[in-house]
């Protein structure tokens, strides 16, 4: 276990197993949502780069402090499907089957995907067979380019409307597919034109508005708003679009291909702010705070800190409510918030920016741990495992952290004497030193999560691939044994 002064100054901890866990623990979703805004952001600078055009999207539902998060989360991102014993439904694979929320029927609705074409069959008195072909129809998808989009989900809370869950959306537009967007290829771009752009945001708002209110009435969305100078335009606050494109195509190109100095040609500059702004702002929850009588989950937190462990007067704590409206708060966050997927990009949407990766824990983990990695640090300690658990036990990981910053290294042993461990049982350590410790554990950790990765994949495959085990025959009688083998050599043939 390492603890260590990094070149800015603040300390870090590295050695730990890191639960990886972006709804509920800030370090860790801090980690995940910087790797995540990175990714997003290459993949949105090479589609500008390309031609293409990013939609910044907003989804959200209405809501006051009588609804719960858990009922709004189902309404707009689905929820598991129970059976009567309150058990999951699963499908053929075994994995659990879902009932879709707003967003899911935003994506798959025939009107936005379109329909492939169908042949329906039937068998005449005469016994003879007819067929009709319905042909392929076109969907908005085709009329906008719609190649895929990456959602962040994100929850807030304020004191006088309660939990405000939505959506940031990044879409990618204006792509020309041979196939659908999660299977095909983009073999060409185009500009949106501003009547099939107005077609979609008039369709999505109807169709966002009237899915919410089929969950529940009480959470249908404005859709108008008479405040001056609103973000909605006048337009209500269920749906907000705001178009990105790249004035400047081959520059772009250039500067992501050729610079090595990380120097921008200035007709680029509006690209990469806007790529990367959007990008911030669809997976940065992490980053964001809110003042007065709103907060995120995270405040929450820190707000039972200031109260109960640095003893702050409420008015002068982050945030607002009382320590037990807090606890509460977070309980109710928990519940709702846990199994689902914080940021998820639709199916072949990486592979039309030239990207690689998933949306899996291990690849969560990989940012968490590549945090630690990058790390540059200019000295610390090393505990045994008997030496930090002195240090937990004690609860003197606030002391160690302060020793640390100050470069005290020579007083981390005597801190853990104090606690009845051994002196020994610490090391100081030089940056070099640090650097290949890091490289050593980074490694070690890489193997287990491909090992992991690994294992995973081949769950899946056999669950979905590998044939149910055939019974064994009964007992075969000497007369019927010809019988039998001619029906055993058939049902083979047939498997």
């Amino acid at each position: 276990m390492i603890y260590a002064r990094s070149s800015r100054g603040y300390v870090v901890t590295i050695g730990l197993v890191r639960c990886g866990r972006i709804w509920f623990c800030p370090e860790c979703s801090g980690a995940i949502r910087r790797g995540r805004t990175e990714e997003l952001k290459t993949g949105a600078l090479r589609w500008l780069a390309a031609g293409g055009t990013l939609a910044v999207l907003v989804l959200t539902a209405r809501h006051n402090r009588t609804h719960e998060l858990a009922r709004l989360g189902a309404a707009m991102w689905g929820e598991p499907l129970l059976d009567a014993a309150g058990a999951p439904v699963l499908d053929r694979s075994g994995k659990p089957r879902r009932a879709p929320g707003a967003y899911q029927r935003m994506l798959t609705a025939p009107q936005f995907y379109g329909r492939s074409e169908t042949v329906s069959w039937w068998e005449r008195k005469d016994g003879s067979f007819g067929h009709s072909v319905r042909a392929a129809e076109e969907g908005i998808r085709h009329r906008i380019g719609y190649a895929g989009m990456v959602r962040a989900s994100e929850v807030t809370r304020s004191l006088e409307n309660g939990w405000h869950p939505h959506t940031n959306g990044l879409v990618f537009l204006g792509g020309k597919l041979d196939g659908t967007p999660a299977n095909g290829e983009v073999v060409d771009y185009f500009e949106p034109g501003a009547k099939a752009l107005e077609e979609w945001e008039d369709w999505l708002r109807e169709l966002w508005t009237s899915e919410l209110a089929k969950a529940d009435p009480e959470f249908t969305p404005s859709t108008d708003c008479e405040t001056r100078d609103c973000k909605c335009e006048g337009k209500g606050h269920g749906v907000m679009i705001k178009l990105i494109t790249s004035a400047d195509d081959e520059a772009l190109i250039e500067y992501l291909t050729k610079v090595q100095d990380g120097k921008a040609p200035e007709s680029v500059r509006a690209d990469l702010d806007a790529a990367t702004g959007a990008a911030m702002e669809t997976t940065r929850a992490d980053s964001k705070t809110y003042k007065g009588h709103s907060m995120t989950p995270f405040q929450m937190l820190y707000r039972l800190h200031d109260l109960e462990v640095a003893k702050l007067l409420p008015s002068r704590a982050e945030g607002y409510g009382t320590a037990a409206q807090c606890r509460i708060w977070w309980a109710e966050y928990e519940t709702a918030m846990a199994g689902r997927r914080a940021i998820e990009w639709t199916r072949g949407l990486r592979g039309h920016v030239q990207l690689t990766g998933d949306d899996s824990e291990e690849t969560n983990l990989q940012f968490v741990y590549e945090q630690d990695k990058d790390q540059k640090l200019t000295g610390g300690v090393i505990l045994t495992a008997d030496a930090h658990e002195k240090v937990v036990d004690g609860d003197a990981e606030l002391h160690m952290q302060e020793v640390i910053k100050t470069e005290s290294y020579g007083a981390a042993p005597g801190v853990v004497a104090e606690l009845g461990g051994r002196a020994d049982h610490v090391r100081v350590v030089t940056a070099k030193e640090l650097a290949a410790v890091q490289a050593n554990l980074f490694e070690r950790l890489n193997a287990k999560t491909r090992k992991r990765t690994a294992e995973r994949r081949a769950a899946e495959w056999m669950a979905q691939y590998k044939p149910a085990k055939p019974r064994p025959p009964g007992p075969v009688e000497a007369v019927n044994l010809v019988a039998h083998i001619r029906t055993a050599r058939r049902e083979l043939t047939v498997r």
